[in-house]
């Protein structure tokens, strides 16, 4: 496996963690307690960091979702909840499900035990410090307004400190790289309906239907973008049954190089043996994560046949 494919996997891998917040009833809890409509749980809690953000710097940002959805929600949702107090809810849901988590099966499914994982988990952040360190803010709008909302967070319950440290250290290495692979997927000609479209066609990742209801577009929207998609020679048909051909793999492939390349110089900073050392660990929280049932994989997959 090449360097970059492992950096890939290590992403991904930890991703399952930052992920999970945004399914986790305890995040809902948190958000609701807090004022924030159910529906608007996703726009407020990650864009809570840009301040308060307008409905197009959160477009811009978010890249893939439709400006109608966002604009039903923002800036109106600054009027009931600060993004301070958005943002503090946030660490109070992920402090929450982490502990749903650790008391969950997807414990004994790693073959460690709290204390080992801790220790996990404070490892990994320490083997990722000086890839943080090395990340630019220049030309990554939404990690930089991470890095100042989550520098600093305390635990309520200190013994959760380790997992909300992972939880940042994750959030921050997600959205450096998610700021990176838009500028990619913009220099190839996608907007972001076009870039969710072509995503949800690999069937790894929301169902089309899934992505429609998260993201805010239409049904005439989507089909508008994957028949455009289509006659580009991306697509192998316009409808939630499609699959990328082999021009839209290759284009898949490309944006995910560029990104490589953009997030390469931070983690040249790890030799190959520490990065092999933080893939066996990534492992590890890929598994408690998943096995804690965190993840609904009932939202993942290809066409239109799962259950809505």
């Amino acid at each position: 496996m090449t360097r970059d494919s492992l950096v890939r996997s290590v992403t991904k891998r930890l991703d399952t963690f930052h992920s999970a917040s945004y399914f986790a009833p305890a995040m809902a809890e948190a958000l609701s307690g807090a004022g924030i409509p159910q529906d608007a749980h996703y726009l407020v809690q990650r864009s809570a960091p840009l301040g308060t953000a307008s409905a197009e710097l959160v477009v811009a940002t978010f890249f893939n979702y439709a400006p109608a959805y966002v604009a039903s929600h923002v800036p109106a949702c600054w009027d009931y909840v600060r993004p301070d107090q958005a943002t503090a809810a946030r660490m109070a849901g992920v402090e929450a499900m982490s502990g749903q988590i650790l008391a969950s099966d997807g414990l004994a499914g790693t073959g460690m035990d709290r204390t080992q994982i801790d220790e996990l988990a404070t490892r990994i952040v320490e083997r990722l410090r000086p890839v943080h360190d090395a990340q630019p803010l220049s030309g990554r709008p939404l990690y930089a307004a991470h890095v100042n909302a989550l520098q600093s967070v305390r635990a309520a319950d200190a013994a959760l400190q380790p997992m909300l440290d992972l939880w940042t250290s994750t959030t921050l290495l997600r959205e450096c790289r998610g700021d990176a692979h838009i500028a990619a997927l913009v220099t190839m000609g996608l907007d972001g309906l076009e870039a969710i479209v072509l995503d949800s066609a690999t069937g790894r990742s929301f169902y089309p239907w899934s992505m429609r209801k998260t993201r805010g577009w239409t049904e005439a929207e989507w089909r508008v973008a994957a028949e455009a998609l289509t006659e580009r020679g991306l697509l192998t048909e316009p409808d939630d049954a499609a699959h990328l051909t082999d021009a839209g793999v290759a284009l898949k492939e490309e944006a995910e190089t560029r990104t490589d390349a953009a997030v390469a110089a931070a983690w040249a900073h790890l030799d190959d043996d520490a990065l092999a050392a933080l893939a066996n660990d990534a492992k590890v929280v890929a598994k408690l994560v998943l096995g804690s049932g965190a993840l609904p994989s009932r939202l993942f997959g290809h066409g239109s046949d799962a259950k809505r």
